[in-house]
């Protein structure tokens, strides 16, 4: 394929990514309005895993599969368990529009977590850049400090700190698949992150009804009788999950690592005006501001000669 087919045909995989993620905290934010983050979770996994059942047992037939497993299930409990469950949680506490901001900085925590662990070394320019990505993420997580600001009555210092270490959590788990993932197919290590999420969260949500099964069963059918608890899961799940994942999967491997993380950054584009016409939420100038930063940091330290 020439190289400008396959760059045209990685633009569409990660636009199409961008809308997926890009909307997804706008839509689940109502939902956590009438559940719990373990219990949506395990909503989007359980319907998750059951679409991607087939590729799961595609590869099960195969032996060689087999050897991949438990290394997998190690490094997903860091990337699907206790990334989403700490970003939830901090979902859960501040608004769609902050979330997906401080969210949207996760490369950023990936270029710091592969100076540190991976030794690699940065320019001038690279710093320069970094350090003013650093102030725009640092305005955007202070922003509760300056709650008598109209519009930021809702935001949560805890709520942000939660993403923050999400997206800190979610970088270690980029610098493991890096050097661990390199001989196992995506999909199966896509396919048992869903069956492993869904397994873990079923459990929390056993574990928060207090091991009551009836319990349990009684608060999920409460639960599915909120229109924005099953929009919800069923987005996350086909379009969160499958669609949005699988796009990334194939656009990442159309182009350079460098030049797909660009389209990370025009998520913005989705999520602030869908907080403000669906959620009805406010963009505070601090946010706008510190944003901008962010962005203008990151061309700083991607920009070529």
């Amino acid at each position: 394929m020439p190289t400008s087919q396959k760059r045209l045909r990685a633009y569409f995989y990660l636009l199409i990514n961008t809308l997926c993620w890009g909307a997804a905290f706008i839509i689940v934010a109502p939902a956590l309005n009438h559940t719990s983050p373990f219990q949506f979770l395990f909503y989007r996994f359980a319907l998750a895993s059951l679409f991607i059942a087939p590729v799961l047992f595609y590869y099960l037939r195969k032996k060689q599969s087999w050897k991949h497993i438990w290394k997998i299930i190690g490094i997903e409990l860091l990337g699907t368990v206790i990334c989403l469950s700490l970003l939830y949680a901090g979902l859960a506490r501040t608004t769609a529009i902050e979330t997906s901001i401080l969210a949207t900085t996760t490369p950023l925590f990936i270029i710091f977590a592969s100076i540190l662990f991976l030794r690699e070394r940065e320019t001038r320019r690279e710093w320069l850049g970094l350090t003013v990505s650093v102030a725009g993420i640092l305005l955007i997580a202070a922003l509760p400090l300056l709650n008598g600001e109209v519009g930021l009555s809702r935001i949560s210092l805890v709520g942000n700190i939660l993403v923050l270490l999400a997206n800190c959590a979610t970088a270690l788990y980029a610098i493991i698949i890096k050097s661990h993932y390199k001989k196992i197919p995506p999909f199966l290590a896509v396919a048992i992150s869903f069956w492993l999420g869904a397994v873990v969260f079923g459990f929390l949500s056993l574990a928060n009804s207090n091991f009551s099964l009836p319990l349990l069963i009684s608060t999920i059918a409460t639960d599915w009788q909120q229109p924005a608890v099953v929009f919800a899961s069923l987005y996350m799940a086909i379009f969160g999950s499958i669609i949005g994942l699988t796009a990334y999967i194939k656009g990442q491997n159309l182009i350079e690592a460098s030049e797909a993380s660009v389209f990370y950054y025009l998520q913005p584009l989705v999520y602030l005006p869908l907080g403000v016409l669906i959620l009805g939420e406010h963009i505070s100038p601090y946010q706008i501001f510190g944003l901008a930063a962010i962005l203008v940091g990151v061309w700083i330290s991607e920009r070529r000669s």
